[in-house]
């Protein structure tokens, strides 16, 4: 098995999801039929969202580029990050290893596809900073599909939601924020959803949705263990993203 490298912290929460999927996901009867992870936890990085937005936020790729090195060095084959706006930043952190590093945006966008043939508009649930700089947008319509984005007190709603989860959990507040969002993008048009933040899975049941809706995390679970159970190689998933 290809020994998996994770960058957590981003929040907590979200990789402790993560992390615990891949335990669950695959069926393992015994200890040694989990894949070996190394898993480091960079809480130190930078509010992602707030530099995005121009707000006066430290410069995350420092901080980031560090850590995907420190994983590379402890033995890492390859790395999952699961924090959507992180990928922001994945052309510094590819340039700075020689390992591969998921692309979480290209491979949920694929998923949209794959999950929901028929999918054209598909609604978008995330952080502020991702959808500021339209981090899905070339991804989705590279396949053909239009983003779509709450209005701007929706979105406030929405990271009030994610900032509840990275505050110590989802509540029924930040449930219902979350349906409301989701409600209000299948008003505008949207077809589909993307919890494309890490946070929103966990404070959104894919069943409270009224479309479907691709939970980004387990997308890049699945991936990750495919890949480190070596179904099949990195070179392949490009293939099946492009």
């Amino acid at each position: 098995m290809r020994t998996i490298g994770v960058i957590g912290g981003m929040g907590p929460a979200a990789a402790a999801d993560f992390y615990a999927r891949v335990v669950t996901t695959h069926g393992a009867l015994c200890d040694q039929d989990h894949p070996p992870c190394i898993m480091y936890s960079a809480t130190q990085v930078p509010d992602r969202t707030a530099f995005l937005l121009g707000n006066g936020g430290a410069d995350p790729t420092p901080e980031l580029v560090a850590s995907v090195n420190l994983v590379e060095a402890a033995g890492a084959d390859f790395i999952a990050i699961p924090c959507n706006s992180a990928h922001a930043f994945l052309a510094s952190m590819r340039a700075a290893v020689s390992i591969p590093i998921l692309d979480m945006i290209a491979l949920v966008s694929a998923e949209v596809v794959r999950g929901v043939p028929q999918a054209r508009y598909v609604g978008v649930l995330a952080a502020s900073g991702s959808v500021k700089v339209g981090l899905y947008d070339k991804s989705l319509k590279k396949h053909g599909l239009v983003p779509l984005y709450p209005d701007f007190e929706v979105q406030d709603e929405i990271m009030a939601a994610i900032k509840d989860v990275k505050a110590g959990g989802a509540s029924e507040i930040s449930d219902q924020r979350l349906i409301a969002a989701a409600k209000h993008l299948c008003d505008k048009g949207a077809d589909s959803l993307i919890m494309g933040c890490t946070e929103v899975p966990l404070a959104l049941a894919a069943e409270d949705s009224p479309v479907v809706a691709i939970d980004g995390n387990q997308t890049l679970v699945d991936t990750t263990l495919r890949l480190s159970l070596r179904q099949f190689d990195f070179e392949e998933i490009l293939h099946a993203i492009r």
